[in-house]
């Protein structure tokens, strides 16, 4: 099982980004077919893509500010790790292919989308304040955290998107389809964030981050001053 879990962990990413080429071609395929709220919310797919590659990769290090932020004193893996996140982004990916494949996205999910779009922003935006705060004696000096571009350039238009779909429409969503909203969103994001780090976050986890991506030049002195290790 390790070794599955590992090879699925080395590919991963290729398949999220394989997964947001296809969705770009049903787009554009159905682009005179599909309404407005289910174009915003499969675009909000690919963005989700585009965005774990900007948390993992270009630059990367999330997990690295996220462990800090959480009390962490082992920054590689705890309670982030490869494993949990993995299941945060990929769930979410694959949950919104599912809602698109069998329902296509309807008011109460066009909503969850809105506002998860929109909870991405204020996130990290607030996780570039910290981030500032933190790490500003160390040389930082931009606010910045892995994933606010695509949340800037990606997912706030999307919500901007979506919410005028709502307010232009004459049947704006009644109070049952934003309490369904409010309440899956709640739900998706215990299940696919909160669970996975209960169930699967350890200090001795074997699936630790390999490196600190965008807080890396910040990192050695942060970690001397502040008696942490990676």
């Amino acid at each position: 099982m390790e070794t599955i879990i590992q090879g699925w962990l080395s590919i991963w990413l290729y398949v999220m980004a394989g997964i947001g080429v296809g969705l770009a071609y049903l787009i554009y395929k159905n682009r005179k077919v599909w309404s407005k709220i289910n174009i915003l919310c499969a675009i909000a797919i690919i963005v989700l893509v585009l965005h774990v590659i900007e948390e993992w990769v270009l630059p990367g290090g999330l997990h690295y500010s996220y462990n800090i932020s959480h009390g962490s004193d082992i920054l590689s893996r705890y309670p982030m790790n490869r494993l949990t996140d993995m299941i945060t982004n990929f769930g979410g990916v694959v949950t919104g292919c599912i809602v698109l494949k069998v329902w296509g996205f309807r008011k109460p999910a066009g909503i969850a989308v809105m506002l998860f779009s929109a909870f991405e922003v204020v996130i990290h935006i607030a996780i570039g304040i910290s981030s500032l705060s933190t790490f500003g004696e160390y040389g930082m000096n931009t606010l910045y955290s892995p994933g606010l571009i695509t949340s800037l350039f990606g997912f706030l238009p999307v919500s901007v998107g979506l919410a005028i779909v709502f307010f232009k429409e004459k049947s704006f969503p009644s109070v049952k389809q934003w309490v369904m909203a409010v309440v899956g969103t709640v739900a998706l994001c215990f299940l696919l964030i909160n669970l996975p780090e209960m169930v699967l976050g350890d200090k001795n986890s074997p699936y630790e981050f390999t490196d600190r991506g965008y807080y890396e030049r910040f990192a050695e002195p942060f970690e001397e001053a502040n008696d942490l290790k990676y």
